[in-house]
């Protein structure tokens, strides 16, 4: 019950945002902007990793002078049954100028824990799961397409510096499994990509991201990997004036780990609880869009 009212407050909250934006751009602000849609798509994935199946992913954002806040959310079933859903809500800070942006971003995962709970759990809270959840990450982006339109690279730097981001220690010389402490990760993820503008309002994004110590996306174990070698091909379809539809496929490897016994193990199931062994991820999707 308590799932279910948590995700009524969500849901209202965001037709609060999608309503109030859309009256404020029938004013037509100098200086504002703004986007409002969501994606349907069959998997969750993000940066190399595969968080779940089936996801309703709305994005509300509004923006002036270069500074934009954002909340982008993800409702997925928790099974094929849709008894359950894991939701995650998203709030970004942001502020760019000449292709350059700096910002923050929060994510919440309804864990009947406090929004901002930092806490570092007991060794025992930690080995049983039970601990706050909630994360927040910096991060900064360089778009050279925005200075150059020929040129259409990105690079983005991301560090989580607060949350759920707790990196195992194995220090017991006599025994090396055994668990004797943690520590912050300050997982970071360095990616860079490139967009070819292809005929007929195609695109191809191809993406490489890597991180540069044990983290989150190397599953606490590697010192560096190449955790996303990912390809998304996007067709826009503008329907009518600030107004469009985007399909699109995404195909992902994350390599931290890989090898050729795990490479396909568990991609047929979206549901699956081992996300440490899906290391090649498909997904499609469809977008709609007003802005």
């Amino acid at each position: 019950m308590g799932k279910q009212i948590k995700m009524k407050r969500l849901f209202i909250v965001l037709a609060v945002a999608l309503t109030s934006v859309s009256a404020l751009r029938a004013y037509e602000f100098p200086g504002f902007e703004y986007t409002v849609g969501a994606d349907l798509t069959t998997a969750y994935l993000w940066r190399g990793m595969n968080y779940g199946g089936l996801s309703l992913q709305p994005d509300v954002m509004v923006g002036y002078g270069g500074a934009k806040l954002e909340a982008w959310a993800n409702l997925s079933p928790s099974d094929w049954k849709f008894t359950e859903f894991a939701p995650e809500l998203d709030l970004t800070l942001s502020y760019s100028i000449s292709g350059f942006t700096v910002g923050v971003t929060h994510q919440y995962y309804f864990d009947k824990t406090k929004y901002f709970d930092y806490r570092k759990p007991s060794l025992t809270d930690y080995e049983n799961g039970d601990y706050a959840t909630n994360q927040t990450e910096v991060f900064a982006k360089m778009e050279f397409g925005e200075l150059f339109e020929s040129f259409p690279l990105t690079i983005m730097w991301a560090t989580l510096v607060g949350g759920d981001d707790w990196r195992p220690l194995y220090e017991d010389a006599n025994d090396p499994d055994k668990l004797t402490g943690i520590k912050q990760a300050y997982s970071s993820y360095l990616e860079v990509s490139y967009d070819f503008e292809l005929p007929l309002g195609f695109s191809l994004t191809p993406t490489v991201g890597m991180t540069p110590w044990k983290s989150l996306y190397s599953y606490y174990e590697k010192n560096f990997a190449v955790n996303n070698i990912a390809l998304k091909l996007n067709w826009e379809l503008e329907v009518a004036e600030h107004f469009a539809i985007d399909v699109y496929g995404i195909t992902s490897l994350n390599t931290a780990g890989v090898n050729k016994n795990n490479l396909f193990a568990t991609t047929g199931n979206a549901y699956s609880n081992d996300m440490s062994s899906r290391h090649w991820n498909f997904a499609l999707g469809v977008g709609i869009w007003l802005y």
